[in-house]
């Protein structure tokens, strides 16, 4: 029989392999492997249950519902002044980074990328520059800004959690905030540097659409004494097309996006279609009703509302054909065109199976809807007017909301206790309500983040974690500290541009633990490597959340990102190892 540590390290290993090929959706893969730890009786329900009760995961979902507060809060203004102007591309970008990475030191950055993206793409536009010179730097910098302090980011809060589970004592304020100052600075430095040089400079895709939009969309019209006059799009057969979907009518001013069952049709209407070319024509032919106009208007993009929206790793929609997702009913909107991994997919768009980074250019109604973080489709189209600055006085709740977190941030509170009067505050004054709390309370994230910490727990009962470790104690000779922790930040490293950081950061701790007993050293310092490393996700769009996020929006391919994140990682790394060997030993 197989021993327990070699099951584990098997367990372990696959879900590695399901995450890294997108095989599973993530929170299921989790799911999968935890039930079979439950299974094998290497964890017991009870220590699987604890993740539920953590109260550094708790922490979390506080912080992602005050994030999304305090950006209501703020409002739109405040970034319209800062980036509205006709700045030099390089001061831009400096500002940007700046402050995103301000930001990420005391908000969740996820959704400061998602909020920050549609101006970034606004003012690219406005002033003629390329967005993917600037849209990788904005995700980079809140990656290395969210390292400042513990809750900037999940990874910390999620190994303060595995440590709480020991009764050990967490990492504090200082074990963020200086290593945090000094990565962030090199890290903004370099980019400021090196973005122009080694970035691509790619047109939109949403350009590229506008461009050839007739190769997108075909035009037809109802002529007079069509058969289809009167009846409604199902009754006329156009609802359930193969390879085509009805996408908009025109009727007269009206525009009528997504196109309902029961919508009448009446003479004169322009129907346009999106899909397969040949299969349109060949629905024309069968004379039933629909003819193609001498001068049609396709080549005129004035009346079409494009808009753009990225498929987050949270998304229910991710492993879902689109045909069966029912996503013009859910989403109000019709998908004419899906990219992935820069490049665009070919085929038929209802049988396309949606992953996570997939960007969606969509044909959508004109009602303002105001752009917001959402867990299904973050929407990357700055649409409607920008508001007015607010005014100090009507943010009030936001820097009240900040300074009570800022308490909890520098351990002169408890951290949730700061959190969750920071929510209270904005619920107060009315910023915040219980629907958008119930919003931010994303279940997958939740699922991954318990079983997260139920792997930790197994690597550390199976023993598994103490076979890892002897093998790097072999490597290291078995008394070289420094080489051990170097060792250990490298295998995290690898890991998270793997797999996501929270699992990479939970997977290293019982290893880091083992290796600091051990070696008979103080384990502060093998857990800030791992705090670090499993954060250090430069080179890949799959470990961090918000480079997968950027990557439809800035048309970039796997590549750019090794491009301009190799030289980042040897910087970040070669700081954070000699800020630990500095410091702490």
């Amino acid at each position: 029989m197989f021993s327990p540590s070699l099951i584990t390290l098997f367990i372990v290993a696959g879900l590695v392999f399901v995450l890294y090929r997108d095989l599973l959706r993530p929170s299921f893969a989790f799911l999968g492997a935890v039930f079979l730890l439950l299974l094998l009786q290497i964890i017991r329900p009870e220590e699987f249950l604890m993740g539920l009760a953590n109260k550094q995961i708790i922490v979390i979902f506080l912080l992602i519902g005050l994030t999304a507060g305090i950006q209501k809060n703020i409002g739109t203004g405040f970034f319209f002044r800062l980036f509205s102007q006709k700045l030099k591309p390089g001061v831009f970008r400096m500002r940007l980074m700046l402050l995103v990475g301000s930001l990420s030191a005391v908000l969740n950055n996820t959704p400061v990328v998602a909020f920050m993206i549609p101006y970034v793409k606004e003012w690219t536009k406005t002033n003629n520059y390329p967005a993917s010179k600037f849209l990788i730097p904005l995700s980079f910098s809140t990656i290395l800004g969210g390292m400042i302090t513990v809750v900037g980011t999940s990874t910390n809060l999620v190994l303060n959690g595995l440590i709480s589970q020991y009764g050990l004592p967490l990492l504090g304020f200082e074990d963020f905030l200086y290593l945090g100052l000094l990565v962030t600075f090199f890290g903004i430095i370099y980019l400021s540097l090196a973005s122009a040089h080694l970035l691509p400079a790619r047109e939109e895709n949403k350009s590229e659409i506008i461009d050839h939009l007739n190769e997108y969309l075909v035009e037809t019209y109802l002529p007079q004494g069509s058969k289809m006059h009167g009846k409604t799009v199902k009754e006329a057969g156009l609802r359930k097309l193969k390879e085509i979907f009805l996408a908009e009518i025109k009727r007269g001013s009206l525009e009528i996006s997504p196109v309902g069952p029961n919508e009448l049709l009446q003479e004169g209407d322009k129907l346009f279609f999106t899909g397969n070319s040949e299969a349109i024509l060949q629905l024309i032919q069968e004379e039933n009703g629909l003819s193609l106009p001498e001068d049609g208007y396709v080549s005129n993009y004035g009346f079409f509302q494009l808009t753009e929206a990225v498929v987050p790793a949270s998304s229910a929609l991710i492993g879902e054909k689109i045909k069966d997702s029912d996503f013009r009913n859910r989403y109000q909107a019709s998908i004419i065109s899906i990219h992935r991994n820069g490049t665009q997919l070919k085929g038929n768009i209802g049988e396309t199976k949606v992953q996570a980074g997939d960007l969606f250019l969509m044909l959508t109604g004109k009602e303002d809807n105001r752009n917001e973080y959402l867990k299904d489709l973050i929407i990357i189209t700055l649409r409607g007017e920008i508001s007015q600055d607010k005014g100090l006085f009507k943010r009030l709740p936001s820097l009240l909301a900040l300074a009570i977190l800022f308490t909890g941030i520098i351990g002169w509170v408890d951290l949730f206790m700061a959190a969750f009067a920071g929510i209270l505050t904005l619920y107060i004054f009315k910023v915040l309500n219980l629907q958008t709390l119930r919003k931010a309370v994303d279940l997958d994230l939740l699922l991954i983040l318990v079983c997260s910490l139920s792997l930790g727990v197994a690597l550390n009962n199976s023993g598994a974690a103490n076979q890892l470790v002897n093998g790097l104690l072999y490597l290291s000779d078995g008394t070289e500290v420094m080489l051990a922790l170097v060792l250990l930040f490298v295998m995290t490293l690898v890991l998270t541009s793997l797999i996501t950081n929270a699992a990479a950061v939970s997977i290293m701790f019982p290893i880091a633990m083992e290796l600091g007993n051990q070696l008979e050293q103080p384990l502060v310092p093998f857990f800030v490597a791992i705090a670090f490393g499993a954060s250090g996700d430069f080179m890949t769009p799959i470990g961090y959340q918000t480079n997968l996020m950027v990557m439809g929006p800035g048309n970039y391919k796997f590549k750019d990102y090794f491009k301009i994140g190799f030289p980042l990682t040897l910087i970040y790394s070669t700081v954070v190892l000699l800020f630990i060997q500095w410091y702490y030993l």
